[in-house]
């Protein structure tokens, strides 16, 4: 069963996602800040981070950036309520495999985790 570490501030947005996520078969972690998410993610090794831009204690993509730093080959998804085309282009030069807009698509989320997870 894939892990997936679901980093977002709102306690309602981890639940939705939680939800849909777990009702794909998916084992799901969560993190309401930038520091546990960088300690549950070297702790637990998920197979991919969902990740929101804004967080309090950290900039979504700093999060990003130490995720890759402890494991180059980690997989993250942005999933947030910032459309600029040039957050957009900097996510996908560090190596974000995935930008999906909230309010999130249930459909979209899943089929881009089934493409990043080669499902």
């Amino acid at each position: 069963m894939k892990k997936i570490l679901i980093i977002d501030d709102s306690a309602f947005t981890r639940g939705i996602h939680r939800q849909i996520l777990e009702g794909e078969g998916y084992e799901t972690l969560e993190a309401a800040s930038g520091a546990e998410a960088l300690e549950k993610f070297e702790k637990e090794k998920p197979d991919l981070a969902i990740v929101d831009l804004l967080i309090p204690d950290m900039d979504g993509m700093d999060v990003i950036k130490k995720i890759l730093e402890m494991d180059p080959g980690a997989k993250t998804v942005i999933c947030s309520t910032d459309k600029q085309k040039a957050r957009q282009k900097d996510a996908k030069e560090i190596g974000v495999l995935g930008f999906l807009i909230k309010p999130i698509n249930r459909e979209k989320l899943k089929e881009a985790l089934r493409e990043i997870l080669n499902e």
